[in-house]
């Protein structure tokens, strides 16, 4: 499902907390609170924000290029383009459905979210869709 050195990069973003799970179709998980519990998060209820594919890559993108409690640089801005696209063409089908916990950029001088952690800060991308779902979530402390 997702290549072997994507899966190492996207866990080995050096800030805070990562899950990343992937789940055939077998798991039955259809719903977004149903991949997120499976993962380990919370579930949101009404508190998912459903997004389309181009912002999913963005929301990966922003959560793997700088940190939640700093902004800090994490990695460049195009290695992170990358891994984030890289990921979700491996995940996603035409099917493919998406969700994050909030709708606010993360880039965005005000910020608010759903949390599916205990931590201060917490942000990912839930997929679901035919072939099986998966969760790239990450956690952060100021």
């Amino acid at each position: 499902m997702v290549p072997d050195d994507v899966a190492q990069d996207l866990l080995a973003r050096s800030a805070g907390w990562v899950w990343l799970r992937l789940f055939d179709r077998s798991a039955g998980l259809e719903t977004f609170d149903a991949v997120a519990e499976a993962a380990g998060l919370r579930r949101l209820g009404a508190g998912w924000h459903e997004i389309d594919r181009r912002t999913a890559t963005r929301v990966l993108h922003d959560l793997l290029h700088r940190d939640l409690a700093y902004s800090a640089e994490l990695i460049p801005s195009r290695d992170a383009a990358r891994l984030a696209t890289r990921f979700v063409s491996a995940v996603a089908d035409d099917s493919s459905r998406f969700a994050t916990n909030s709708s606010d950029r993360l880039d965005a001088t005000s910020y608010s979210w759903h949390p599916a952690t205990t931590h201060t800060f917490d942000g990912g991308v839930v997929v679901t869709g035919t072939h099986g779902s998966a969760v790239y979530w990450v956690a952060d402390e100021d």
